[in-house]
């Protein structure tokens, strides 16, 4: 509480000093025209920095609250325009009111201000706000993580997601073009920020609707990071290695190489700190999920899936991993460029695990307490590329595709106990080895042709795609049931052997048939083959056992017809279509006859968008989709690789018909930079594939994969983002709400499990950054999970969250750094409440010419409070997991950049006063 005190009062103590000095004015053309988004900007006049700023409205006034006084370089820009320049004193005479500024397109001066290497922090052209990187400061050696942070409309919260005026930023681009395929973690978290020239952000269309012209709904909030012009002609980058308590180390190396036409890069790292490489897809390429195609569910996702939801979060477990990654992208021209990535990790994680489950039955509820050990060895190499090749102005060629191949080794200990009302009823011991490694690849490639002035395009498509996965494993599983005595051992091997091959193609025609109205035509054909190949038997004399030991084959063949009507316009566009999807697949195990189901379904879609304002726009959505079930779920053999857990396939299943849709309401007021996002989206599924369940007396399980009935989801969010400038700070409140209602099967009978989650979350930052960054917020979530079968097993439990960080940079020879995070469990629904505090401090001294070395000392959880603690509710259970995890360490590390580029530290003015 005394941290939280102190905390508040250092974030809000600047409202004791706030000054009420304003500065208002006019912007006007040459004709006395006003203006609109027009900049007008307060420089610092010692380094040109960006000190306040204002955007003129529609009538073209500006205002400018709450500055402190001193003296500033007045800055007023507009595209077309002259930029002018004025030294002004706050508070201003005439109690603020600067008064017309008139813009004329020759270069003019209200103070006879003479500018060299002009620079305008902040632009508005059109659809893009373009930021100058050199207006904002940055600490020394920050990335481009840490200049977005500083960018009025830009936010980046603590495991680097980031929101571009409200939205989701999934895309950041170099130059213009993919880096690592567009992975935005990638650039932001490894691209030094003095490299940066300019940030761009706009709403960027599908890559063949800037080709035709016509708007198909397709908008991906982008970023795009523009590289200075002298880190255009050399190799810049940075080596850092360090040390610390209990052994822990870290090392790693950037390299990049840029030019008008070619993108290098080169990226490494190794660590014993539980860093697992340079984005998510990494991390994800650790969570043991190869080994799982082998004796898993046969590919549901059931939710609760056990990796962080951010990127970045606690990451159970000991490991020791590395990374290494290249880029290379080559434009020939403009609209003619070739890319080509690669990412490889590998990794081992010593991971102590103990899950303890309260699973619900029709009448009752019974407990199973499981203890795991684990050294996990993966590695993930990932290689994606990409052609876009424009030619005769109408030929447009797009082509995407990846390579991955994973292989992980899981030796596994591990004991089960299950307890009904507090009495044992079983206990397993398990051995297993898992040796497994998965091959795919998958390429789509486009052909898009204008025709008539763009009234007709014609498009061809293909996709192909393959998977090989394989897997050996050795498991001994000792059972003993206690009601009757009995007891057995099962010593066993298994090898799997999953194949997918598929491919597809399309046509369309796209025809202009009146004003902005189009129609399109298509057809499409896809078709795909999966096997699966299990090899199965005793472990002593090896003697294969023939009934778990299927050859199971699944053909799809899929024929898709569609037609719709579009509108393509600037402010209002739209489109609705209808596809009829006819369709077969047919199964085969062993040498029997095949058996074949037919499918034929309508698929509606519709999509709508109007931007009824600048930066207000509403949107809506439906969609619908087939989704048959893979041969994992279809194939009937039993799988006893978890004896007190046995799963069967379904032959019979039916294929999925899912409804989807959505809603979503966006304002952006560049004028004050508030953000409002709200959404609401829901689907329902029709034939959803989930678990019927079959526990027997003395809770041994059989789950078999059914068809229910339905499956519904629902969500809403409001997401709400504005500086409260009296206080000098920026706010953010953030309310989402979650629903999901689904069936599965308990003892033949109907479980109706509901799930509703609330999730509140209100965090503020100071919005001038020179040298204070403070930063604090708290969530929390409420979740309430109720079933049918027993009333009395509803539960609620809550989990509260706060954090606090603040960053102290007096100068560029120092900056420090402290972050303390506070999450609380509360005890319902499970035996008791878990607070867990993580405290953080960093320190960094620069040095050597332009700062290029570093020395970093860090401390990790100073508290030695963490804890690997998790908390779900499933659709027949709670589950509670606590695993090992890293804990308190010190590290000391250097760092040094490799051909630091001095120069221009910002713009360079002359001002002559007459």
């Amino acid at each position: 509480m005394r941290f939280t005190l102190i905390f508040l009062f250092i974030l809000f103590s600047g409202v004791v000093s706030a000054q009420s000095n304003r500065l208002t004015g006019e912007i006007l053309s040459e004709t006395g025209t006003p203006l609109t988004s027009s900049t007008v900007v307060l420089l610092n006049p010692a380094d040109s920095t960006m000190q306040y700023f204002g955007i003129s409205g529609t009538s073209g006034l500006f205002e400018i609250k709450n500055i402190k006084s001193g003296d500033y370089l007045m800055q007023v820009a507009f595209i077309g325009y002259e930029t002018i320049y004025s030294n002004i004193e706050i508070p201003y005479k005439n109690n603020g009111e600067f008064g017309p500024i008139p813009m004329i397109p020759k270069l003019v001066s209200l103070d006879e201000v003479t500018v060299r290497g002009e620079r305008i922090p902040l632009k508005i052209k059109q659809d893009t706000l373009e930021y100058d990187a050199k207006a904002f400061k940055v600490k020394t050696n920050g990335v481009a993580e840490d200049l977005l942070k500083k960018l009025p409309g830009i936010e980046v919260d603590r495991a680097g997601n980031i929101k571009a005026l409200g939205e989701d930023v999934n895309n950041v681009l170099v130059d213009g073009k993919e880096f690592f395929s567009g992975d935005a973690k990638v650039a932001t978290k490894n691209i030094p920020a003095d490299a940066l020239d300019k940030v761009q952000v706009y709403n960027k269309k599908s890559e063949e609707s800037q080709f035709t012209g016509i708007e198909d709904g397709v908008r991906n909030q982008t970023i795009n990071l523009q590289l200075n012009e002298d880190k255009k002609d050399g190799v810049f980058g940075e080596l850092m290695a360090g040390g610390g308590s209990d052994s822990h180390y870290q090392a790693g190396g950037k390299v990049y190489r840029f030019s008008d036409k070619t993108q290098m890069a080169a990226l490494g790292m190794m660590n014993n700190v539980n860093q697992y490489g340079f984005s998510f897809g990494d991390y994800l390429s650790f969570t043991g999920g190869i080994a799982k195609l082998s004796h898993g569910s046969g590919g549901i996702t059931m939710g609760g899936g056990g990796f962080p939801i951010n990127f970045g979060e606690t990451v159970p477990g000991f490991a020791t991993s590395g990374a290494a990654g290249f880029n290379f992208s080559y434009s020939k021209t403009k609209d003619n460029r070739y890319y080509i990535s690669y990412l490889g990790s590998g990794s081992k994680r010593d991971l102590t695990e103990t899950i303890k489950s309260t699973n619900y039955r029709e009448l009752d509820s019974y407990i199973t307490d499981d203890r795991t050990k684990q050294v996990q060895r993966d590695t993930a190499h990932n290689i994606n590329f990409g052609i876009r090749h424009l030619f005769k102005e109408t030929n447009n060629i797009i082509v995407d595709g990846g390579l991955s191949f994973n292989t992980g080794f899981v030796p596994l200990t591990s004991t089960v106990n299950s307890y009904l009302n507090d009495v044992l009823q079983n206990s397993m011991s398990r051995e297993s080895s898992d040796l497994s490694e998965r091959l795919t690849g998958n390429i789509t490639a486009t052909y898009l042709k204008r025709i008539n002035e763009g009234k007709t395009i014609f498009k061809i498509s293909g996709n192909g795609s393959l998977s090989n996965s394989n897997s050996d494993t050795n498991f001994e599983n000792s059972i003993d049931y206690y009601n009757p005595l009995l007891s057995e051992i099962i010593s066993q091997y298994q090898e799997n052997s999953i194949k997918n091959a598929s491919y597809g193609g399309s046509a369309s025609f796209t025809q202009k048939i009146a004003g902005p109205y189009f129609m399109d035509l298509s057809l499409k054909l896809s078709n795909s083959d999966e096997s699966l190949i299990r090899e199965q038997g005793d472990i002593i004399g090896n003697s294969v056992i023939d009934t778990l030991s299927p050859e199971f084959y699944k053909k799809n063949i899929l024929f898709t017809p569609g037609i719709s009507i579009r509108r393509s316009s600037k402010g209002l566009s739209f489109s609705a279509g209808i596809d009829f999807a006819t369709g077969r697949y047919s199964t085969e195990l062993w040498e029997d006859s095949p058996v074949g189901k037919t499918y034929k379904y309508l698929q509606p879609r519709f999509n709508w968008q109007y931007e009824y304002k600048t930066g207000r726009r509403l949107m809506m959505a439906y969609s619908t989709r087939v989704n048959t079930p893979s041969a994992t779920q279809l194939m009937p053999v039993v799988n006893n690789f978890n004896s007190l857990s046995l799963f069967y396939g379904n032959r019979d299943l039916k294929p999925e018909y899912s409804h989807s849709l959505s809603a979503n309401w966006w304002i952006f007021d560049q004028f004050s930079f508030t953000t409002l996002l709200t959404s609401v989206r829901a689907s329902y599924t029709k034939n959803k594939i989930n678990y019927a369940r079959t526990v027997n007396e003395n809770l041994g399980q059989v789950l078999n994969l059914v068809n229910v009935d339905r499956d519904l989801s629902a969500s809403a969010n409001i997401d709400f983002s504005t500086p409260i400038r009296p206080l000098g700070i920026k706010t953010n409140l953030s309310i989402s709400e979650q629903y999901s209602k689904g069936i599965n099967i308990v003892n033949d009978i109907e479980n109706e499990v509901s799930n509703i989650s609330h999730r509140f979350s209100l965090t503020f930052d100071n919005r001038k950054k020179e040298k204070w960054d403070i930063n604090t917020g708290a969530g929390l979530t409420i979740t309430d999970a109720s079933y049918s079968i027993q009333e009395s097993l509803n539960n609620v439990y809550y989990d509260f969250n706060w954090f606090g960080e603040i960053r102290f940079t007096p100068g560029e020879k120092l900056d420090m750094n402290v972050t303390a995070d506070v999450t609380n469990y509360t005890a319902q629904s499970f035996e008791e409440s878990q607070l867990v505090p993580l405290i953080g401090a960093e320190i960094s001294y620069f040095f050597m010419k332009n700062n290029r070395a570093a020395i970093t000392l860090t401390g990790f959880d100073l508290l030695n409070r963490n804890t690997g603690i998790t908390r779900i509710a499933e659709m027949n259970y709670l589950r509670e997991s606590q695993s090992n995890i890293i804990g308190r360490y010190l590290m000391l590390s250097f760092k040094y950049r490799l051909n630091k580029f001095g120069g221009d530290t910002g713009m360079d003015v002359k001002i002559k006063k007459h």
